[in-house]
């Protein structure tokens, strides 16, 4: 069986193709856009006039993820869409893209969905804390194994941070101010004693490739985080994305999320962090295949 899922989040839109093997799922192919919802909503409460180039950014990863043939497509929506006084009618315009009904997935299930693609591969036996670090929020999960113990939503995102603090190319005053803003919401993070820190999203996924485009490393330490970070400010997002390969917007969202994942790791009192690429998605095709088309809704 192949599956596909879209995921319309703060600063992307993402589809993922994924073979179902004995259970397990196998990365077919995966597309995203950035439309930066969450900025738009941030300031102003409604998604408004981004409402044409997300649904242009979703037609485009959907018409890809089409051309592998897949046999089921579940859609969700995220914190961006949940937030916007608009979000019920962009995601009725959404559906008709797409094909299928959008879901609106509530915060605590978008937790649990993220923690169970994460936990699919990278579980540890002891207790172990996964970061789902978005566009406009992050979820935390503390875990034991493949369950989980407690969680919390906490308003950190990578490009709602980027937005409002930071210039291009940031300044160290800037950097200054949004670690005391993030430390403010960081103090309602649930605290534990944990082995190892997962992050998924797309600013864990990409920090990897600009320590090294063609060998990112899986685990990042304090002095990698660093690194990016230093890198990332370096010049003009223009310029360091040319380098390193990405797109401007991710660059400027990367800005912010670095700054989010070394407060974590200070946080948990841990130098690595262990990157994901599993997710979001991976978990509601997870849930799909358990629930069926009750998968956004708690089990």
């Amino acid at each position: 069986m192949r599956l596909a899922a879209v995921d319309i989040g703060s600063n992307t839109v993402h589809a993922l193709v994924a073979d179902v093997v004995n259970g397990k799922l196998e990365d077919v192919g995966h597309y995203v856009e950035m439309p930066e919802l969450g900025v738009q909503v941030a300031r102003t409460g409604v998604i408004g006039s981004r409402a044409k180039p997300a649904l242009r950014s979703l037609q485009v990863v959907v018409d890809q993820a089409r051309n592998h043939g897949f046999d089921h497509l579940v859609a969700g929506a995220t914190q961006a869409v949940r937030q916007a006084s608009d979000g019920p009618a962009f995601v009725r315009q959404a559906s008709v893209v797409v094909g299928v009904p959008v879901r609106i997935i509530s915060a605590r299930r978008e937790a649990v969905l993220s923690f169970r693609g994460v936990a699919s591969r990278h579980a540890a036996k002891r207790e172990w804390a996964m970061l789902d670090l978005g566009g406009a929020s992050t979820e935390v999960v503390i875990a034991n194994g493949h369950e989980m113990l407690r969680s919390a939503i906490l308003p950190i995102g990578s490009g709602v941070l980027a937005d409002k603090y930071l210039s291009d190319p940031p300044r160290a005053d800037e950097r200054a101010r949004l670690r005391k803003a993030a430390m403010r919401e960081l103090a309602h993070a649930p605290d534990a004693d944990v082995e190892r820190l997962v992050a998924t999203g797309g600013t864990a996924s990409n920090l990897p490739l600009v320590l090294n485009r063609h060998n990112p490393p899986t685990v990042l330490t304090t002095a990698d985080l660093l690194a990016c970070e230093a890198r990332l400010d370096g010049d003009k997002a223009a310029k360091v994305g040319h380098s390193s390969g990405l797109p401007v917007n991710r660059i400027k969202a990367m800005r912010g999320g670095v700054e989010a994942l070394l407060l974590f790791l200070d946080w948990f009192g841990l130098a690595v962090l262990q990157i994901s690429h599993e997710g979001l998605r991976h978990g509601m095709l997870l849930a799909y295949l358990e629930q069926g088309e009750d998968w956004w809704k708690a089990g």
